[in-house]
């Protein structure tokens, strides 16, 4: 047994601290909401990945890209981030823009020094071309990416390294704006805020004429957040010092590892932001395409994309808000936002555990009436690849417009809390359902071992709940076994909270996804691991348990009676949540609206690919994944794919449920005509253990089937484990297409976003409209090979 490193031993205990108490005065507003936070590097790998169901519901001020044909990664163009923000976000009208990080047209970092000359020659080549009519007014082009690491070493305060940098500088700016005029720029984007370089960059760029449109920097460190609000502070003083007119800010690189991810500490983050009315982009520590943590999958939600929804979803304007501790990492912070309009306000807290208050204050009696209610819902934390289902309401509270306390008990710092305020009184909140948590560190282990993982000490390290997880679990005999006690006898899900890196285990001959034996109170079975992207990039596992009343013993372990498990995994905690009937809530008042349009668009979450039954609308429409707009009867049921699914619906409550519908066909891999280089292929983790490969050629297949007339939802089940080559960061994953023709007119063209190995599927959601009778739907990629196929699932939109 390996246990966590021990604290001192505890003296005779003390008076109970009192809780900490967050105030927001909603008599003192700080100016409209910006939603500054909301934007990620690198977060969009190309247009459609992540899918617009996700993308959709966040106010995109900012994202950062790469110059359209870089070579640092092999997506996440310039190009691609603007079709997003052409789509999405921004439900104002405003523009969301791109910021493109010009110098990652080279390949490597700290960038190839080749000279300015020679970058000069590669800028009038990439640049040019991203002028096109659908990139106009949404571009903002970086000249330089961290210069105090790069070419220039700032960092080291030297006096002729700067003026060697500001030579480049005002070279670079006169070239960019010869051959892309009227594009905004944005500098210095220095790695950390250096104010006596900043001093000497603003000087001399005001003197040349070179002042950049945008002020940038980067905040990538723990202590940013005690420091960032005097960097901004500091900034804006140096502007009035030289007489430069005030610039907006874009911090395009903000957060550590242990950040992201999690809810507790993004609220944090967007705090700062939101006080400075800053713009600011998630950093890019892994993958492209996963949303800086918020995208487990293409449609598919964390707990950080709930975060962000919830706070995209504050309209009107910030209100002053006091934190107990301010500018201190890892302690209670939020954003409160008032709309007057809507008669509305919300606030949004997290960063601490225990218990606190939110102090709510200002609000006009005259508008609100006598009596306002305070709804508190919570944020979960499920790691940077798991699923996470809407916030839970876990209590309600009414008091006096002028003041009243809404008590949050024993919160979760890694969870934040959103607290919804409307006029009036409303019943009681369903009961949440009872849960607890265990943490893997803190349990009998055997033949395993404790490491910690991210905290304030190595920002760059993986959030773990607690600080630590157990690794090492590649022994015959190792195992992770827990004592839990639970209220009363009955179904739980047990939530795993674990990662797997690409499924290479001890014996692993290809990536794989591992398996364990799990004992519930010594009856075993396997629960399956699907892999992540590293040992410490976690996800999360469900699997129904059934426990009785009282004490009872969970084990995961390498080897049971039932045989030895395959591969190896690092454990984090386990999560016991009551299994009560599976139905969600989601309130008109808190909705968000189209432009042009005057009913809500409700973002529905299913756990699972299946039929739902609505209530509170009798109609609606399905914007659907790839923005059919298809008209639904929400009086019987409809098949909702997993993940988020935007439904727009006059109501001022929706109430939605799992509800049973008529099976879906099922076709096959090897039930597919294959043609040209489309080839059957063996492998034992797919639906009955083929999937359709490829040779290298543009080739395609296609599968036949009988069907009733109407929109349908096409499952797509695919594998894609390709990598850039010639890349040292096995994260340089690559998006594979398929195009879809079904009976004969082409359907679109899709992206199959990689799913980390070959072993791993995933499911891809489409809506398709079939003819009654025989149908047939082709897939391939004329230009090259597509994803791995193992099956293909059709069920009826709405029966």
């Amino acid at each position: 047994m390996n246990p966590v490193p021990s604290d001192p031993p505890a003296g005779p205990p003390g008076p109970v601290a009192p809780a900490a108490v967050l105030a927001a005065d909603f008599a003192s507003p700080t100016g409209p909401v910006l939603h500054g936070a909301t934007g990620s590097l690198y977060g969009v790998a190309e247009d459609g990945v992540p899918g617009d169901e996700l993308l959709d519901a966040l106010d995109l001020t900012t994202l950062a890209a790469g110059p359209d044909g870089g070579a640092r990664h092999p997506g996440g163009d310039a190009s691609g981030a603007v079709a997003v923000l052409r789509r999405n976000g921004r439900p104002r009208g405003k523009a969301g823009v791109a910021f493109v990080y010009l110098q990652d047209l080279f390949a490597s970092w700290p960038y190839e020094d080749v000279g300015i000359d020679v970058y000069h020659e590669r800028l009038c080549a990439v640049v040019p071309p991203m002028l096109t009519e659908a990139n106009a007014g949404r571009l903002v082009l970086v000249p330089f990416n961290e210069p105090d690491w790069i070419w220039y070493a700032l960092k080291e305060n030297d006096p002729a390294r700067f003026d060697r940098f500001m030579a480049d500088w005002t070279t670079t700016v006169r070239l960019l704006r010869r051959v892309a005029p009227g594009v905004p720029l944005a500098g210095p984007n220095e790695g950390y805020f250096h104010r006596e370089f900043l001093r000497h960059f603003l000087r001399r760029a005001r003197d040349t004429g070179t002042l950049p449109e945008w002020t940038a920097w980067h905040e990538l460190s723990p202590k940013s957040l005690a420091d960032f609000r005097s960097h901004h502070a500091e900034y804006r003083d140096l502007e009035r010092e030289l007489g430069i007119d005030p610039r907006p800010v874009n911090i395009d690189e903000y957060a550590n590892n242990r950040d992201l991810s999690v809810p507790g500490q993004l609220v944090q983050w967007a705090a700062l932001f939101e006080d400075a009315k800053a713009h600011a982009d998630m950093a890019f520590w892994t993958a492209a395409g996963g949303y800086s943590g918020a995208a487990p999958q293409t449609n598919v939600p964390s707990g950080a994309w709930w975060l962000l929804k919830v706070y995209s979803g504050m309209t009107g304007t910030t209100v002053r808000v006091t934190p107990p501790r301010p500018d201190t990492p890892d302690t209670l912070q939020g954003i409160a936002s008032l709309d007057a309009e809507r008669c509305t306000a919300q606030v949004l807290a997290g960063g601490c555990a225990g218990d606190f208050t939110v102090a709510v204050r200002g609000l006009d009696a005259e508008a609100w009436g006598p009596v306002v209610t305070a709804t508190v819902h919570r944020i979960d934390w499920t790691g940077y690849e798991g699923a996470a289902a809407p916030p839970v309401a876990l209590s309600r509270v009414t008091g006096p417009p002028g003041g009243f306390d809404i008590d949050v008990p024993q919160a979760d710092r890694m969870a934040a809390y959103w607290i919804t305020l409307a006029p009036g009184e409303a019943g009681p909140v369903p009961r949440a359902p009872w849960r607890g948590t265990w943490e893997a560190e803190q349990a009998r282990i055997t033949s395993g071992e404790v490491a910690r993982q991210g905290h304030p000490g190595e920002g760059d390290g993986f959030a773990a709940s607690g600080e630590y997880d157990v690794s090492g679990l590649n022994m015959n005999d190792s195992a992770v076994t827990f004592s839990v006690e639970v209220p009363a006898e009955g179904e739980y899900d047990l939530a795993v909270f674990y990662s797997h890196m690409y499924g290479r285990g001890a014996e692993a001959t290809e990536p794989q996804p591992a398996q364990q034996v799990l004992a519930v109170n010594g009856a075993e079975r396997f629960v399956e691991y699907p892999s992540t992207m590293n040992w410490q990039h976690r996800s999360v596992v469900h699997v129904p348990v059934a426990l009785h009343a009282g004490e009872n013993t969970i084990e995961l372990s390498k080897s049971g009676a039932i045989g030895t498990a395959r591969g190896e995994v690092a454990l984090d905690k386990i999560d016991l949540t009551e299994r009560l009937p599976a139905r969600c809530s989601y309130d008109g008042a808190f909705a968000r609206y189209e432009a042009g349009s005057d009913e809500p668009v409700f973002d529905v979450y299913a756990a699972e690919d299946r039929y739902h039954r609505f209530a509170g609308a009798a109609r609606g429409v399905l914007l659907g994944p790839q923005n059919q707009c298809v008209p639904v009867d929400l009086t019987r049921p409809v098949f909702l794919h997993a993940g988020i699914n935007r439904l727009r619906a006059a109501a001022a409550r929706l109430d939605v449920e799992p509800a049973e519908g008529p099976a879906p066909i099922d076709v096959d891999a090897a039930d597919a005509v294959r043609s040209g280089g489309s080839c059957l292929i063996v492998n034992d983790f797919a639906h009955r253990g083929h999937v359709i490969g490829w040779n290298g050629r543009g080739a395609g297949a296609a599968i036949a089937f009988e069907a009733a007339a109407g929109p349908h939802a096409l499952l797509v089940s695919y594998a894609n484990g390709e990598r850039a080559e010639g890349r040292p960061s096995g994260a340089d994953i690559v998006t594979r297409h398929c195009d879809l023709v079904v009976n004969g007119k082409p359907a679109g063209r899709y992206p199959m976003r990689g799913t980390w190995t070959w072993n791993d599927f995933w499911t891809y959601p489409v809506i398709v409209d079939l003819a009654e009778g025989r149908n047939t739907i082709a897939f391939g990629n004329e230009h090259g090979p597509t994803a791995e196929f193992e099956r293909f699932r059709i069920a009826p939109l709405n029966p």
